[in-house]
């Protein structure tokens, strides 16, 4: 069964296209990262499928309904920076939304501010909150009446890398309990880390969409499935780049007395020795694995990217 389901589904504003005829279906039960630039229709594709906003043209379903519907009583939002009532305490702002939707109890509302790790701090005014604690209270608002579908917008914004941490585990934890969650976020580490599929949106129309292995390894097709970039320093670039021909390897010439080589993982730990036997003396080595990040960027650059 899919959980949310697109067809064409468009949003226009006057001549210019914020989404343009996205189509995807996500099963139940998925976790899928929505990456894209700013700008480049991912808020706007989370509010339709929210129902804040209508399309222009095209459909989404949420949990086989078409949206807008009663189904969205069974999908917690977090889109965009969340908002409360500043004057009321966090408890307070999350019993007053509980009352409005309606069948969510007040032990429930203390269990998601401890999941959320904002137990100690339900008492205090919003106003005094930092922006990570607003940002825990909306994971906490948008998980309230145990939904069955989550849609998260850059739910760490604010965060530092423990809570960071935190927010990851916790929302594994609701994976795990058979949530569907599409989450676009940044931190393309964290998205690494938590999902096991992507959706790359540019300029409004989606531009990949698959499992994160399968985007990585159209990125980097060498057997092992990953590679390694490194970044030499030498005090004779010109003899470096002869010696990374000679071993096999194209390198490019960067800035100063810099470097760039992308290398197999399985040779990865031998490129220095190597290099020395050559006779080339390397001054400094940093070594990154070809990871999402980069393989994002080389997408949405135009390497990569699916014809």
């Amino acid at each position: 069964m899919n959980a949310i389901s697109c067809n064409d589904l468009s949003k226009r504003y006057g001549k210019r296209f914020a989404v343009e005829q996205a189509s995807f279906n996500i099963s139940a039960g998925e976790v899928v990262g929505f990456l894209g630039p700013n700008g480049a229709g991912k808020t706007t594709t989370l509010r339709m499928l929210a129902g804040l906003i209508r399309p222009t043209s095209g459909s989404a379903q949420i949990l086989g309904e078409s949206v807008p519907s009663g189904a969205l009583r069974r999908v917690g939002t977090m889109i965009e920076e969340p908002s409360f009532y500043p004057y009321l305490s966090g408890r307070d702002n999350l019993r007053y939304v509980a009352r409005l939707h309606g069948g969510v109890s007040n032990a429930r509302v203390d269990e998601v501010l401890a999941f959320v790790k904002l137990d100690l701090a339900g008492s205090k005014r919003v106003g005094a909150y930092s922006q990570g604690m607003r940002q825990r209270l909306g994971l906490a608002r948008a998980l309230l009446w145990d939904p069955e579908v989550l849609l998260l917008d850059e739910p760490t914004n604010g965060l530092d890398p423990v809570g960071i941490a935190e927010i990851r585990e916790s929302l594994r934890s609701v994976a795990a309990r058979g949530v569907t969650i599409l989450i676009s976020s940044h931190i393309l580490g964290e998205i690494e880390k938590l999902v096991d599929r992507i959706l790359a949106i540019e300029g409004g129309r989606i531009v990949f969409d698959g499992p994160l292995q399968q985007l990585l390894q159209r990125i980097d097709p060498e057997p092992a499935g990953r590679s390694v970039q490194y970044t030499l320093r030498s005090a004779d670039p010109e003899a470096l780049l002869n010696a990374l021909s000679g071993l096999g390897f194209s390198g490019e010439r960067g800035k100063g007395d810099v470097v760039d080589v992308l290398v197999a993982s399985e040779r990865a730990d031998a490129l220095l020795g190597d290099l020395a036997r050559a006779g080339v003396a390397v001054l400094e080595a940093r070594r990154q694995a070809n990871d999402l990040e980069h393989a994002y960027l080389r997408l949405v650059q135009g390497d990569g990217r699916p014809s």
